[in-house]
């Protein structure tokens, strides 16, 4: 008995294996599965949740496979997809995808404080705080790094945004300042000198922003026992 095309469901392994090409999209899978696809916009979608959406195929894992390979999905870890915005018309959201590649976790440091526009520089990748062990993810759309932090700190200073009709966790402009200076090797703060060189010449930290900072998130970071001398020293500065 002849075997169905894997792609379209036809019997014309010809066109469809041999020359290991789909022709387009309308034509493999019809304004149906465009439809499921899109559903998913730019939220990462699990390889099993494709599977309950996505017709049955014989080999549903070369199905996958041949939707990676032709730009309909992006593979960003094993078992783990986005809709490829040209397919989704959705943009991507780094944010969206450094919450589900690796969790618990939450979007923080330089990317958040970039985020607020409390500093200029942009990170190279898309830093997390997680209370798992550190963890890297190179992929097709950037890299995510993830630092792991005690759990009763980690617990103060999240909030959630909603973006494109999803939701992500980022920490507040107080606890993205916070997890900054606990994680970083060699910096305490002893001083008031110490804080004006780290947030300008280090950081270079919107100054007048800092001003507008609420004490409370950043009190509860230094009742944790992270670097609290260093985080004193910024409650001070801002008090001031």
């Amino acid at each position: 008995m002849q075997k169905k095309c894997i792609y379209c469901a036809c019997f014309d392994k010809n066109i469809c294996i041999s020359q290991k090409k789909i022709v387009s999209l309308p034509r493999i899978f019809g304004r149906y599965m465009q439809r499921q696809l899109r559903q998913f916009k730019n939220i990462p979608v699990s390889s099993s949740v494709l599977q309950t959406v996505l017709p049955q195929r014989t080999s549903f894992a070369h199905f996958i496979s041949n939707l990676v390979d032709t730009k309909q999905l992006i593979r960003i870890k094993r078992g783990l997809y986005i809709v490829h915005p040209d397919v989704s018309g959705v943009p991507i959201n780094s944010m969206i995808i450094a919450n589900s590649l690796y969790g618990p976790s939450y979007v923080s440091f330089a990317t958040a404080l970039n985020q607020y526009g409390l500093i200029d520089d942009l990170a190279q990748g898309t830093y997390s705080a997680t209370i798992k062990r550190d963890k890297r993810y190179m992929t097709p759309v950037g890299r995510f790094e993830y630092v792991s932090l005690p759990a009763s700190y980690y617990a103060v200073g999240i909030k959630q945004v909603i973006a494109d009709d999803y939701s992500y966790l980022i920490a507040t402009p107080e606890k993205a300042l916070c997890d900054t200076i606990v994680t970083a090797i060699g910096v305490n703060l002893r001083s008031q000198k110490d804080v004006m060189t780290y947030l300008e010449d280090d950081l270079r930290f919107d100054m007048d922003a800092l001003k507008s900072m609420d004490i409370s998130i950043l009190q509860e970071c230094a009742a944790c026992g992270v670097k609290s001398s260093s985080i004193q020293q910024i409650i001070k500065f801002i008090q001031s």
